[in-house]
This record gives structure tokens, C-alpha cells and sequence, in this order.
């Protein structure tokens, strides 16, 4: 089991846009048809984020709700996971809205960092009401580091016991404002995540590919999609799509000897429950 990869598809994100690729889904339709095609082709984990008809973010429950329920219906195995992205929005009900969808998992950026489009504010407080409200509502959080400080905060988080098993973290690397990606930084991080810890690699833009084929030789899981990065080649010269990134981690991963681990391979890996009925639905 522990051979299996574990792939987590960020199909859509909240800051990309139709204008910046054709290929990103964004509509209930769009994303459901791409989280059934990404489960088909290797993903076990869909990472979801709710847009409005404009294509802006949705904070709104009942979007998160039809969305998760759509997702569901469509690949009824898959570990649907939701935003709880403070990117656009500080108020912590707003952010935990989407809650309402019952997720088995949902995000939570560990810290505060900058983007190269403005700040990304976790602040201590929203950090552990997230996290109390994340198993409040029965899913386990899904944590992003985007540099060593982070997963410190978490094992500082654990020892108060804000934090409890299990423990997955997403690293992400390559943004100016966080962790470079180099093999002393991700082995650093990866030495300092709480014991059990499962663990992934994404890497934003050109550093995308890079992370995952480290993280699978390293042992870790991977995290890819439209979110972090819309070109398949280093050249940016050529759009990509979800599929066809799902599609080429899945073959690297098989090549190095990591078949693409099953919904409910990753949830043993994990140590994720079985889901609720609520979260079935």
C-alpha cells in the first residue's frame, strides 16, 4: 500500500480564469465532468473550489453544496475536498461556508504568506477556528505549507491540540514569496512534518512537474491541476488540462514503480474514516 501514489487534482483554484485558459472548468457541469475524467484517470482526491456564474469565487453554501453533491454523483468514490481559501476573503464564517457540503477533507493553509498578486492572510485565530470547524463538520483538514514555518506551526498546533491525526499535508513550492523548489528545501520540510504524516508536493507554474516526480522518488504523494498551473510544457507554449496532467503524473508515477492509488487506497493511506453518510451522498 504504502507504494501506491496518491494523486490530489486542484482542477480550478479561485484566481485563474476562463481568459487565462479554455481549458478550465468552472461551471458546476464543467468541473463535474473534469473531477469524473481525473478520477478516471488516476486522481483520488478532488480539490474543489465554487465559482459564481462570473467566474468569481463563491462563498455561498448552497454552490459548495450542489457542487460537492454533483461531484459525488458523478464519481462516487472520490474524496472530495473543499477551499477554505482566504484569498479573496478574511471573515472566517464566510471561509467555512463551504463546510456545508460535507467534504471528507478541506483545506487549511497553515500561516500567512504573499502571492505574486498581492497577500495571503492566515492569522493565528483563523487558523485554529478553521481547523475546530473543519472537525466539527467531520472532514480532516488537508494542510497547506508553502514553507518550513508552517509545519512547525503545526506541530506546535498538535502539541495544544488544536491538531489530530491524520495528518496530511500538501508542500508547495515555487511562489516568490514561500519555499523555493530545490531538493534541501523539500527534504527540510519533509524532516520536520509530525510523525505519520502523509505528505504531498505541487509546484506552482514551471515548478509543477518538478515537485511531483521529487515527491514520488521521495516517497510522497503528488498534488496537480489548472490551479497551480495552466502550460504543459516548460516553454509555456502549450495549454494544458486536467486530464492530461492526471494522465502524465499517473504514467511517471507507474514508471517509477507508483501505481496510482484508488479512492479508497488513499483514504487506508491517509487514515481517513470511512465516509458518512452525508459525505456519500
Amino acid at each position: 500500500m504504502s507504494d501506491k501514489l496518491i494523486i490530489n487534482a486542484a482542477i480550478t483554484g479561485c484566481v485563474l480564469r476562463k481568459e487565462h485558459s479554455r481549458h478550465l472548468p468552472v461551471t458546476i457541469g464543467e468541473i463535474t465532468e473534469c473531477a469524473m475524467r481525473v478520477r478516471d484517470a488516476g486522481a483520488s482526491i478532488i480539490h474543489l473550489h465554487a465559482r459564481r456564474e462570473d467566474e468569481t469565487p463563491s462563498f455561498d453554501p448552497r454552490d459548495y453544496r450542489d457542487l460537492a453533491a454533483s461531484v459525488r454523483e458523478a464519481c462516487d468514490d472520490a474524496i472530495v475536498c473543499v477551499s477554505l481559501s482566504g484569498r479573496h476573503v478574511s471573515d472566517i464564517a464566510t471561509r467555512a461556508a463551504a463546510l456545508e457540503s460535507h467534504p471528507e477533507m478541506a483545506s487549511l493553509t497553515l500561516g500567512s504568506m504573499n502571492f505574486i498578486s498581492g497577500p495571503s492572510i492566515n492569522s493565528p485565530e483563523t487558523i485554529c477556528e478553521l481547523a475546530s470547524r473543519i472537525y466539527a463538520a467531520g472532514a480532516v483538514p488537508e494542510m497547506e505549507a508553502f514553507e518550513a514555518g508552517f509545519i512547525h506551526y503545526a506541530s506546535y498546533l498538535i502539541k495544544k491540540g488544536v491538531l489530530r491525526p491524520p495528518y496530511y499535508f500538501n508542500l508547495l513550492f515555487g511562489s516568490l514569496g514561500s519555499a523555493p523548489l530545490d531538493l534541501t528545501g523539500l527534504g527540510h520540510m519533509v524532516s520536520l512534518l509530525p510523525a505519520g504524516s502523509t505528505w504531498a508536493a505541487g509546484g506552482l507554474g514551471a515548478y509543477q512537474l518538478d515537485a511531483n516526480v521529487m515527491a514520488i522518488a521521495a516517497g510522497g504523494h503528488v498534488r496537480v491541476g489548472l490551479e497551480d498551473n495552466i502550460h504543459y510544457d516548460r516553454d509555456r507554449t502549450e495549454l494544458a488540462d486536467n486530464v492530461r496532467f492526471v494522465k502524465r503524473i499517473a504514467r511517471i508515477g507507474s514508471e517509477m514503480g507508483r501505481l496510482p492509488a484508488s479512492p479508497e487506497e488513499a483514504r487506508q493511506i491517509i487514515g481517513l474514516s470511512a465516509p458518512s453518510p452525508a459525505q456519500s451522498l
